[in-house]
């Protein structure tokens, strides 16, 4: 086989790897985008258990603070009950003012704490719930991954084996541009050289439909086993046998036309003819009935 040929051969056989291996990657899109979104809730959770933990320890330092203030002013209390003078009593009944005011406001802290405690155990819950949906989504992916490993794995290594030996078959050149282009065109890596019209030697790139210099058609009609890329889309060209044959057709077309156009060219011009050809006879019929009736 020539050097396009084993490219083909490559080409074929790289395009079904590369069909099983993106069935796969697919898979392991899904799965590892299910792993994330769960790695994600769960920073999320410890999250919202840490400030469920802050605001619990919030609301203890407040009853804390309102238990001593309690205390302080049941205190104040009776010692201003046993207040001897004027002046302690105002002392004392001062100081119960400002305590009670701040046990007010220590006591609305706390109902506002509280309730963004119950907001957050809320949305531990509802986050629980999304957790665990993420948990079945993500094991439908599991389940989808290692069926579609077990269906293309054994096939996929396979082909991997054969595409190494088609590759071992083309020159390290050769082969370098292939995978460059590959890479570059997500497997597209050849292109069939199309006819636009033979006549007027109008050809076309199969896959960008620029036009395909004659040169190139020519090149690679002659067979040479040579890499000829695209100058637009950088694919490697060839020609198909398709191509190969509607070529042929077109040419041997062209040839009667040619034989019958020099024949008529031939017998107008009264060239040279066979005297015992069918030509030639009607001929000099011809001119034997034009000089009897002269």
């Amino acid at each position: 086989m020539g050097l396009l040929a084993n490219l083909l051969t490559l080409h074929r056989v790289d395009a079904q790897v590369r069909a099983l291996r993106s069935r796969v990657d697919n898979a392991k899109i899904f799965f590892n985008a299910q792993e994330k979104q769960l790695a994600l809730l769960e920073r999320q959770r410890v999250d919202l258990e840490t400030q469920l933990k802050q605001l619990k320890a919030v609301v203890h330092s407040l009853e804390t603070d309102q238990a001593a203030a309690q205390e302080r002013i049941d205190k104040l209390r009776s010692e201003l009950n046993m207040s001897t003078n004027d002046k302690q009593y105002k002392a004392i009944l001062n100081e119960l003012k400002v305590l009670e005011n701040q046990k007010d406001e220590t006591v609305k802290r706390a109902v506002e704490e509280m309730s963004r405690i119950d907001e957050t155990q809320k949305r531990i819950e509802l986050h629980a719930a999304t957790t665990a949906e993420r948990a079945k989504v993500r094991e439908l992916a599991k389940a989808k991954l290692d069926e579609c490993m077990k269906d293309v794995g054994e096939r996929l290594s396979e082909l991997e084996s054969e595409r190494e030996r088609a590759a071992d078959l083309i020159p390290d050149r050769e082969r370098k541009i292939f995978d460059r282009v590959a890479e570059e065109t997500e497997g597209e890596a050849m292109a069939d050289v199309t006819i636009v019209s033979l006549r007027h030697r109008e050809f076309a790139c199969g896959a960008c439909n620029i036009e395909v210099p004659f040169e190139t058609y020519a090149k690679l009609s002659s067979a040479a086993d040579a890499v000829v890329q695209c100058k637009a889309c950088t694919r490697i060209l060839y020609l198909s046998e398709e191509t190969r044959g509607a070529s042929n057709e077109e040419k041997s077309a062209e040839k009667p036309k040619k034989t019958r156009a020099t024949a008529s060219a031939a017998a107008s011009s009264g060239g040279d003819l066979d005297p015992n050809s069918p030509e030639a006879i009607a001929r000099d019929k011809a001119k034997f009935e034009k000089t009897r009736k002269l």
